[in-house]
């Protein structure tokens, strides 16, 4: 289902129906600092046998940072790229990030890098390059779910 305000969006450029929605991942860092005053807490508490200080970790410290995250990672998943018959957009939360037609494209570049450890593969990143004909990029990371999909996708509609 696409939202009222990406539908209105849509037909101010043209875009048609919309086919498909490449939703987000949330992110792997803003969860982790969104968790680690628990572990924090936890480990002083366990530490120093005083579980007074990591007491006040959790009730002062962790309720805004996990607000925060709930925030943004509801916004970062409400949100991602939608294809339509005559164009894409990018959306995050209720904001339209991006528009684009399908003349407006020049090219679509998919790319990974592989980090090794010797023989061992230890991490892995894509980016998927979308060139438009003013020679603007938009780059699309590797927090988009089936990235490689979705450069398939664009590149068959160019």
């Amino acid at each position: 289902m696409t939202p009222t305000h990406l539908e209105a969006k849509a037909a101010e450029h043209g875009l048609g129906d919309c086919l498909t929605r490449y939703r987000r991942r949330p992110g792997a860092v803003g969860t982790f600092f969104a968790f680690a005053p628990l572990a924090g807490a936890l480990a002083l508490g366990v530490r120093e046998g005083d579980m007074t200080g990591a007491l006040a970790i959790v009730l002062f410290l962790w309720p805004p940072l996990f607000l925060w995250w709930c925030i943004s990672t509801r916004k970062r998943l409400d949100g991602g790229l939608y294809v339509f018959t005559g164009g894409f957009a990018d959306v995050h939360g209720r904001k339209v990030q991006c528009v684009v037609t399908w003349p407006m494209i020049r090219s679509v570049k998919y790319r990974t890098r592989s980090l090794w450890a010797g023989l061992i593969p230890v991490a892995s990143t894509a980016r998927c390059v979308v060139e438009l004909r003013n020679f603007q990029k938009i780059e699309l990371d590797g927090s988009y779910r089936k990235l490689r999909q979705l450069a398939e996708d664009l590149h068959g509609h160019i």
